[in-house]
């Protein structure tokens, strides 16, 4: 069991990587990652973490979510929650570098399709009811165990000043700042941020004209772009898309 001392230090650790990567992937709050964590790995002290696999995350297919992910793992007993009761299992776990790549694995996943139900810009309650909707945990405990972890150790205070997007320098391009919160770019649009948009999916290799326009093309190139990261290609550059295109950007 992992001392006061340890969960403080296990706390600042995960905060500074789930503020990170939601920086930079989005949606899911540090609050709520950083929590999930401690009860996924006991505060850093589970056998899981000597290979940095500090959310419980499972090879799965080993074809979902694999930016973050270099394809290694290791086996282990662990206990799910099934409608007849617990049962002890031997799954296969994913393995990290570091604790950096595990958080930004799950950040990366929690974008994915799978989890669409898991919505930017809900409170820590809310988003903890969206994931275990999705069907990340078996637990029916998990829920409320994360949400008095929150409440215990004021992991809001991670969450502040998360809003507002930073500017990036595209490569051989401009400066560009884009609010993600009360965006939501469609056909017919125009301006500054559909033009931003259009830079963005140009550095990424799409053939598309920045001319500042969200017209029949661009709104095509935006469906291409969201087929290719599995999101719902629908051709409206919404606040899912828009997050994963800037995050795209800046690990090219």
């Amino acid at each position: 069991m992992a001392t006061e001392a340890q969960r403080r230090q296990f706390i600042k650790d995960m905060g500074q990587c789930a503020r990170s990567s939601f920086a930079r992937i989005g949606k899911v709050l540090p609050s709520v990652a950083v929590a999930m964590a401690c009860v996924e790995c006991a505060y850093g002290t589970a056998g899981s973490c000597k290979y940095h696999s500090y959310f419980g995350f499972k090879v799965g297919t080993g074809k979902t979510a694999t930016t973050y992910w270099g394809g290694k793992y290791f086996t282990a007993k662990t206990g799910e929650q099934y409608t007849d009761g617990y049962h002890t299992i031997t799954a296969a776990f994913r393995t990290y570098d570091s604790m950096q790549q595990s958080c930004d694995n799950f950040y990366e996943l929690l974008n994915t399709a799978l989890y669409k139900g898991v919505q930017h810009g809900s409170d820590y309650r809310t988003q903890m009811q969206q994931i275990k909707a999705a069907g990340y945990m078996t637990s029916s405990t998990e829920v409320n165990t994360v949400i008095q972890i929150i409440e215990k150790y004021g992991l809001t205070d991670l969450d502040g000043g998360q809003e507002k997007k930073p500017q990036y320098s595209l490569p051989n391009g401009p400066d560009i700042e884009i609010r993600f919160k009360t965006k939501s770019l469609r056909q017919g649009c125009k301006g500054r941020e559909v033009k931003t948009m259009q830079l963005l999916l140009e550095s990424l290799g799409y053939k598309i004209i920045p001319d500042g326009f969200y017209g029949n093309g661009t709104r095509d190139i935006v469906k291409k772009f969201q087929d290719d990261r599995g999101l719902v290609a629908d051709g409206v550059a919404g606040v899912n898309t828009l997050t994963k295109l800037l995050h795209d950007v800046m690990v090219e």
